[in-house]
């Protein structure tokens, strides 16, 4: 068998891929020195900040406002890097919202269905509804690449033309607005007149789904399925079937989103959120998940969707121009990934030439 797996799931060595992983397959820990690049910048970004912007941006009421504007974002980022564990991707991710907040806000919206349900009723249908539906696209998108071996690129991206298309026939290409007032006051709401609930809910879900990935056997089976597909259908694991869990975990997540951003714009249509997909794909990659499969982890997700919205709302404190932001932004992403592909080679080859250096010595 090429590669093993360790004891933790995503820390999972290479034994037949590259000298220094067979030199120094436990001490080297690719997932750890990413995560020491990561925190890293995150400190110097909010040093940075800091000596720019001073109490400005470091105050309770602009800290919270980062804290509100995260949810989605964090959301579609998630369910991205769970798709990429696996060596997936999942591009339907927006499109699965937006059909998921357009069905909850049919629901929402109909007068007879208020009539007969109440308000509280109506809210907690469309809630449902917007839920499964989002789990039931994602249980689509994983059966087309189980069981007719599709690649999940072409799987998702002939799912999200599907469902952006279905979204446009319900509304004719019109949004659909006039939530109940109390499925709009949800979102704000924050506990202890502080910590917005949004943001207790995201961080709640993100620690679920890392202690779950890490200690339960779909976590472990994801994981080698990313890093060794032969090898993960050899061991006797049901790894279709997690494959298939995945992406309606997937989808679940952007039905979720869906929510959100309903309650959010009190509206939904085809498109909203549209900008999301490739700033999630680059969120996980930052975050250090292999696009390949069989690395990285969760949490650090939301570490980097932090890090980001706190530059974005520097920016929006510096007064730039929408086009500036979206061009330095840009960069400092590339500039981002760069500097952590740079110093992760810098390391691995310092650590290939202690391993070659202290093998020698075990020769002699």
């Amino acid at each position: 068998m090429a590669r093993t797996v360790a004891k933790e799931p995503g820390r999972i060595a290479s034994a037949g891929h590259g000298g220094w992983r067979r030199l120094l397959p436990q001490r080297v820990d690719e997932e750890l020195l990413s995560e020491v690049v990561l925190y890293s910048m995150v400190a110097l970004v909010l040093m940075a900040i800091s000596g720019r912007l001073g109490g400005a941006f470091f105050n309770a009421n602009n800290l919270v406002s980062v804290l509100q504007q995260i949810p989605e974002f964090a959301l579609f980022s998630l369910a991205m890097a769970l798709s990429m564990i696996s060596g997936g991707i999942d591009l339907s991710v927006i499109a699965v919202a937006n059909l998921a907040g357009i069905f909850a806000a049919k629901i929402m919206t109909d007068a007879g269905l208020q009539a007969v349900l109440g308000e509280g009723g109506v809210i907690a249908l469309a809630c449902v509804v917007a839920l499964a539906s989002g789990a039931l696209m994602g249980l689509i998108n994983g059966f087309i690449i189980v069981r007719f071996g599709i690649p999940a690129l072409l799987t998702t991206l002939g799912s999200m033309t599907l469902y952006f298309g279905l979204g446009s026939g319900l509304t004719g290409g019109v949004g659909i607005s006039g939530m109940p007032p109390a499925f709009v006051d949800m979102l704000p709401t924050r506990i202890g007149g502080i910590m917005p609930v949004s943001f207790v809910l995201l961080f709640v879900i993100f620690v679920l789904m890392s202690a779950y990935l890490r200690s339960s056997i779909f976590g472990k089976s994801l994981y080698l399925y990313g890093e060794n597909k032969i090898a993960a259908l050899f061991t006797g694991l049901r790894v279709e079937r997690t494959l298939i869990w995945s992406y309606v975990i997937c989808g679940l997540l952007s039905g979720l989103c869906g929510l959100i951003m309903l309650a959010r714009f009190n509206s939904m249509k085809v498109g909203f959120g549209d900008t999301f997909l490739l700033q999630a794909i680059l969120v996980a990659v930052l975050a250090g998940m292999d696009p390949y499969g069989g690395r990285g982890r969760l949490f650090n997700v939301l570490a980097t969707v932090l890090l980001l919205q706190c530059v974005e709302n520097a920016f929006t404190i510096e007064g730039l121009s929408p086009y500036a932001k979206k061009m330095i932004w840009g960069g400092l992403l590339l500039l981002f990934m760069a500097m952590n592909l740079f110093f992760r080679r810098i390391v691995a080859r310092r650590l290939t030439a202690m391993a070659i250096r202290e093998q020698a010595r075990n020769t002699q």
